[in-house]
């Protein structure tokens, strides 16, 4: 069972950040190209009013591709998308505005993991799930999805992938923000400064701390740190995913007219959104599956008595490995049947 690291009410403040998806990206907020054909081909199985359930929904990126689909051709599908967090995107998402249509048709409920959805038995067209259901009990999440499934129901999921895009950018973030914070330590110097310039009231005081010998040792020390990050900002492919949040974050807590307080409160919430993006990363490269473990969560679809349809690597734009796509349904009783 992969090493959950998030609470659950700590996965609940990251989806009130408000992205649709787990990485903000430029352009569409939501899905597009080839994930967004794989999840359409899903929804075209399905007959008028057909019922989806989202697993591990987080902020409905798939739920309102399947809304959206709906709406689009005319299907009437009804769709739940579950969270083991409390979920709202109804009011948290920063593109709710723009999704409003499909939002009013996806009923949202947290508090529901994957392994125990409270929904009666049978009564799903089609399960979903995108970078969630390897969190968790797989081997549950499995059980409960046959159990909620209609006999000839569908599965669909994308798992994270071990090369992918995605888990590269996990590693380089986290790689990136343990260079600001722990090896160079910005914000621990960032403070000692702030605390230091906190004894100067006055504005002679102020314009004398430029030749207070403990103070400007301090500023060098910290402008010196600053210096050796920028210089290694070069080895990542994107210095934005953690070095230049950071950074940015110190303009802000040295910016000028802040009281002593104010800067002090600056640097702490920038150290709680650090902190909260490296557990969240480590959360991903936790649940992420190796090969074994992969084949392992296609065993237990199967031990559920799911039937496995296939699998294979879901590349974005021809050349990004975004996971694994994984498709498969619950067999009919007389499927079953003769299948002993």
């Amino acid at each position: 069972m992969p090493r959950r690291l998030l609470t659950d009410d700590e996965w609940e403040q990251f989806w009130r950040h408000g992205s649709v998806t787990t990485f903000e990206r430029s352009g569409n907020p939501n899905y597009d190209g080839e994930i967004r054909e794989f999840w359409e081909r899903q929804f075209a199985t399905l007959r008028e009013g057909a019922r989806i359930v989202d697993l591990a929904t987080g902020n409905g990126a798939v739920a309102l591709l399947a809304a959206e689909y709906s709406t689009a051709n005319d299907r009437q599908f009804r769709v739940d998308a579950l969270d083991r967090a409390g979920i709202r995107p109804e009011t948290d998402l920063k593109e709710a505005d723009a999704a409003r249509e499909w939002l009013k048709s996806v009923r949202f409920r947290g508090g529901a993991p994957n392994e125990s959805t409270g929904l009666d038995s049978g009564c799903a067209d089609l399960v979903t799930s995108q970078y969630g259901f390897e969190y968790g009990d797989p081997s549950a999440s499995a059980r409960e999805t046959m159990r909620i499934l209609k006999p000839g129901g569908r599965i669909a999921l994308v798992t994270h992938h071990a090369n992918s895009v995605v888990v590269r950018e996990a590693r380089e973030g986290l790689e990136q923000h343990r260079l600001c914070l722990r090896r160079e330590q910005l914000l621990t110097r960032a403070r000692r400064v702030v605390d230091a310039m906190a004894s100067a009231e006055s504005d002679f005081e102020k314009r004398m701390l430029k030749h207070d010998a403990r103070t400007e040792n301090l500023r060098r020390k910290l402008n010196a740190a600053v210096v050796r990050v920028q210089q290694q900002a070069g080895q990542f492919s994107d210095p934005g995913n953690g070095i230049g949040f950071v950074l940015n974050g110190l303009q802000a807590v040295f910016a000028p007219g802040l009281r002593p307080a104010e800067r002090r409160a600056t640097i702490r919430r920038l150290r709680e959104a650090c902190d909260a993006y490296c557990l969240r990363m480590e959360d991903l490269l936790a649940a992420t599956p190796d090969a074994g473990e992969f084949d392992r969560l296609l065993d237990h679809l199967r031990s559920a008595g799911l039937i496995v349809d296939g699998w294979f690597p879901l590349v974005y734009r021809e050349e990004a490995l975004m996971g694994w796509a994984v498709a498969g349904h619950r067999p009919r009783a007389e499927d079953a049947a003769a299948m002993e």
